[in-house]
Order: structure tokens, then C-alpha cells, then sequence
């Protein structure tokens, strides 16, 4: 189940570590979702949507099989397309890691095509 994301009141805002690109930058403020809890992902390191990964995938050495596996394995991760809380650098670390596992190619060949 997707949540609509309505952000708490600037007063509300909680002070937590900040990321980016896996490194940590100190604390900052961040909003969150008063309807599910999540914190929102303040970097500029932005979500892209699912389709963005599929059209790498077209681009790499892989089956139709092994194309619909990984899809399905990055659609059943919660949030993976939901740019409020997820990151780039954390959605290509799983499809970095989901393509290794179904494929067998290399990671530097996969990060390669990202």
C-alpha cells in the first residue's frame, strides 16, 4: 500500500544524520510523513522511477527470464520507486545486487551501464 506523504509542520521536523552518496554530511533537520512515519529523503541524490532501471536492463547481456526476475524483485521492494524516502545511491546498491544475483555479470559491468 502507497502512501499520499503528508509532511509534519516545521516545528515537528526531527534532526538525524545526513547522507549522501553514503557519506555521512552531519545532522540536519527532516520532515516526515504523519501519515506512515517515513522520513523524507532530503539530499539531492533523487529516486528515479522503475522504468529508468528497466531501460538498463534492456541494454545489458541478459535474458527475458532474468529481465522479468529482477523486475519483480525490485517491484516487491517496498519504496523502491518512492522518491520521498528512497535515494539513488540506495536503489542502485539493490539493482547492483539483484542483477549480480539472477545474471552473474559483473558489477563493474553493471555499474558501468548505470
Amino acid at each position: 500500500m502507497t502512501c499520499s506523504h503528508k509532511i509534519c509542520g516545521n516545528i515537528q521536523k526531527v534532526w538525524l544524520p545526513f547522507e549522501n552518496r553514503g557519506l555521512m554530511k552531519g545532522l540536519k533537520s527532516h520532515p516526515y510523513c504523519i501519515l506512515c512515519g517515513t522520513v523524507k529523503n532530503i539530499s539531492s541524490d533523487r529516486a528515479r522511477p522503475l522504468g529508468y532501471y528497466m531501460n538498463i536492463l534492456s541494454a545489458l547481456p541478459v535474458t527475458k527470464v532474468q529481465i522479468r526476475l529482477i523486475a519483480k524483485d525490485m517491484e516487491e521492494l517496498e519504496g523502491f520507486d518512492d522518491a520521498f524516502s528512497m535515494s539513488s545511491f540506495m536503489q542502485e546498491q539493490f539493482f547492483v545486487n539483484v542483477v549480480k544475483k539472477y545474471s552473474g555479470l559483473s558489477e563493474q559491468m553493471i555499474k558501468g551501464a548505470l
